[in-house]
């Protein structure tokens, strides 16, 4: 068989990505508009464009990175505004955010939230702050460093990480940066792999998130004082 033949797939995200994409935001009903709708797929692009050459995720696969990137985010947000609900313009910290993950996603729906993001590694610094530039978030900022050496003036309302750490080092790094009546937020998959939390902390809610066309388990932990 002639080589030619046997060429990959092409990485690039085409129109049945983005059909999935629109699918999956149908199904979860954010109520998105259509720019957000594109910002999203863009975002998904730049992933896509960037993961080629700096390795910002080991998913290659273009229907997982909608699926576990992209969906996999969007799907915690009700319960995360359902948290926020008593804030005006909540102050969001997203650690070990990696290639934006929650924090990006969540930024794009919700243009009132200010994110921060942060990560020790520079390339995926450097990957978020171009991200935020190319898609025009006036509401999210990258930081390149350590959480546990992080210092702000204002602390953060909420918290979250997606696969940065376990549940405990998580908080033990980052509680420095909640408010008073802040609260964690931690994305993981099965429930009895990780759920322990510092003494004077509690999990006071733990949402099971459903996340379409993934068929993996996913939970959400709330996490206060």
């Amino acid at each position: 068989m002639n080589s030619a033949h046997r060429k990959p797939k092409s990485e690039t995200l085409g129109s049945s990505d983005q059909t999935l994409l629109e699918e999956g935001i149908a199904k979860l009903r954010l109520g998105l508009n259509a720019e957000q709708h594109e910002q999203l797929f863009k975002y998904g692009q730049l992933i896509q464009k960037w993961n080629r050459v700096y390795n910002l995720t080991a998913i290659r696969n273009n229907r997982e990175l909608i699926t576990h990137h992209l969906l996999d985010s969007l799907a915690v947000l009700p319960e995360i505004s359902f948290a926020l609900q008593a804030e005006n313009k909540p102050e969001i910290l997203d650690v070990g955010a990696g290639a934006g993950l929650p924090g990006l996603v969540l930024a794009i729906a919700q243009p009132a939230w200010q994110i921060t993001l942060i990560d020790t590694v520079q390339k995926k610094a450097a990957f978020m702050q171009q991200a935020i530039a190319s898609l025009g978030l006036r509401n999210a900022q990258a930081v390149h460093g350590r959480v546990e050496e992080y210092q702000v003036q204002k602390p953060f309302n909420l918290i979250c990480s997606r696969a940065f750490s376990s549940i405990d080092n998580f908080i033990a790094l980052s509680q420095h940066l909640l408010a008073e009546n802040g609260q964690f937020a931690a994305l993981k998959g099965r429930v009895e792999v990780d759920g322990d939390v510092p003494a004077g902390w509690r999990i006071d809610a733990l949402h099971p998130i459903e996340v379409p066309f993934l068929g993996e388990a996913r939970h959400l932990f709330m996490i206060k004082r």
